[in-house]
């Protein structure tokens, strides 16, 4: 019988991760979310798929092993939770990019055209 003292919610062995959890970055950032481990290119990354709402993710994030300085393993209910409080107290959880500064959404037939003039 499992007992709160040793109730784990990561297996230590484990070499890669899928578990709810907050994530403490270098930098003094937190994320909450579903964390899985990402191998790219030869590197192993952690991504993060931050919550909203009941069901759904809001957007992923991936962070590299040496940015994190805590994985704290906790619940899906507690993620959500701490997501919602994020959204609504502390900023906006994408980057702000100002209006001058994006890409313009424009029509495959604009683009076309562009190629056509020579633009």
């Amino acid at each position: 019988m499992e007992t709160i003292e040793n109730a784990s919610l990561v297996d230590a062995g484990q070499e890669e991760i899928n578990s709810w959890a907050l994530l403490e970055l270098f930098g003094h950032s937190k994320v909450a979310g579903l964390v899985t481990s990402r191998k790219l290119g030869t590197e192993v990354m952690f991504q993060v798929d931050v919550p909203k709402g009941e069901t759904e993710f809001s957007h992923s994030e991936l962070y590299s092993p040496k940015a994190i300085f805590a994985i704290k393993p906790t619940s899906e209910d507690w993620c959500r939770r701490w997501a919602q409080y994020a959204r609504e107290t502390i900023r906006d959880v994408l980057p702000y990019v100002p209006e001058s500064r994006q890409i313009a959404m424009r029509s495959r037939q604009e683009l076309d055209k562009q190629m056509e003039d020579g633009r």
